[in-house]
């Protein structure tokens, strides 16, 4: 007896938990919204969050037939941590796409956007990691991923614009793929050739910048002007990747030797001294900040939160000085300035040199930089070698 139909009807049983996992997120969030928010809010979280959710249980149904490895035909009998990752990801963006057209909540329940959002991206930080170390990377979990990755950033770049927290013209963010897309296929029915899209580490270091400004503008302690500006220094590199990989496609640009354009600059003399500059400038302007606000700013911000500025403010200074973990070292410079924000030039120069460093890392003199590592690898990619 063939084990295919064995192991469809164990991916049905896993697909019927998936399910039920579904109705129980969705119906305790449902209640615990009703109790502390507006009913007709609650509502409407509920039966937004359920739409996605029934769209994303009828993708992981469809796919449960392609639950096998590359190359091979023989069915997984189940679907594995990686898979189970992917679908709770959709319902993390399912939660996401709830809060929409309501206005953002108060108090405690306003930090449920950002947790949903960052439980997603963690999710796919994950989910492709467990796939690998346990040898069961499949199509399915491709297409999960995939059918993620294009509602994801088009839900959340919603929400942010719906709550004020980015202006009209960083929608085309959340838009850009399925532009690429639809410009590919009048292509193709235009009779015209797309070329195959060369390997960059580009979109993984843009992508993963951009998932990761998005989550840190959904806390509520961020606002404009600062996020506005933030977010227009954010989307300008994002959209030029696209257009560059357009001309990419299309022709216009070698696609042997503009593949490796960006691939070469990260290494180039310039970019190894630019953000060494950078650092030094950012490192004078946070001395110069702590030393003016550290007793000005428990007045500004609660105790708790002037003492984290503190914080963040010493190991920001440390670590980008030292290049140690130095991109995290930019992520806590551009908190620090995102807290106490108003449109002075030291203040956008803190926005523009942390967000130019989480592009090129640090540079020159770096003295530790691990992250790196997870730009150019993939983690668990070898666990099976």
């Amino acid at each position: 007896m063939s084990s295919k139909p064995t192991s469809l009807t164990n991916l049905k049983k896993e697909w019927m938990r998936a399910a039920l996992f579904f109705i129980l997120f969705t119906s305790g969030g449902y209640f615990l919204l009703n109790s502390f928010w507006n009913s007709v809010y609650a509502l409407r979280w509920l039966g937004l969050a359920t739409t996605f959710g029934i769209w994303q249980l009828f993708v992981l149904w469809r796919s449960l037939p392609e639950n096998h490895r590359e190359g091979e035909d023989k069915l997984l009998p189940t679907l594995g941590w990686g898979n189970i990752v992917s679908f709770a990801r959709g319902i993390f963006i399912a939660a996401l796409l709830g809060f929409l057209f309501s206005p953002w909540p108060k108090g405690w329940l306003g930090w449920l956007p950002f947790t949903f959002y960052l439980l997603a991206a963690l999710s796919d930080l994950l989910d492709g990691y467990l796939a690998r170390i346990n040898n069961h990377v499949t199509k399915l979990g491709a297409a999960l991923d995939m059918n993620n990755d294009s509602w994801g950033v088009l839900v959340v770049t919603g929400l942010v614009f719906w709550y004020g927290q980015v202006p009209f013209w960083y929608l085309p963010v959340g838009l850009a793929r399925y532009i690429f897309i639809a410009g590919l296929w009048l292509r193709e029915k235009q009779g015209k050739e797309n070329l195959e899209m060369p390997n960059s580490f580009r979109r993984r270091i843009f992508a993963g910048i951009q998932m990761g400004f998005i989550v840190a503008i959904l806390v509520p302690l961020f606002s404009p002007p600062g996020t506005t500006i933030a977010a227009t220094l954010f989307m300008l590199p994002f959209l030029g990747g696209f257009l560059y990989d357009w001309l990419l496609i299309t022709g216009k640009i070698d696609s042997q030797k503009g593949a490796k354009l960006f691939d070469n600059l990260l290494v180039s003399a310039p970019m190894r001294w630019l953000p060494f500059l950078i650092r030094l400038i950012t490192v004078a302007i946070l001395i110069l900040l702590i030393t003016d606000r550290w007793q000005r700013i428990f007045g500004q911000l609660p105790v708790f939160l002037a003492v984290l500025w503190i914080i963040l403010t010493l190991s920001a200074i440390i670590m980008l000085l030292l290049g140690s973990l130095g991109r995290l070292g930019a992520i806590f410079a551009l908190i620090v300035v995102g807290l106490i924000f108003t449109p002075q030039a030291n203040h956008i120069f803190l926005l523009f040199a942390g967000i130019t460093l989480l592009f090129t890392g640090t540079g020159a003199f770096s003295l530790w930089s691990p992250e790196e590592w997870l730009i150019y690898n993939r983690a668990g990619e070898n666990a099976n070698a």
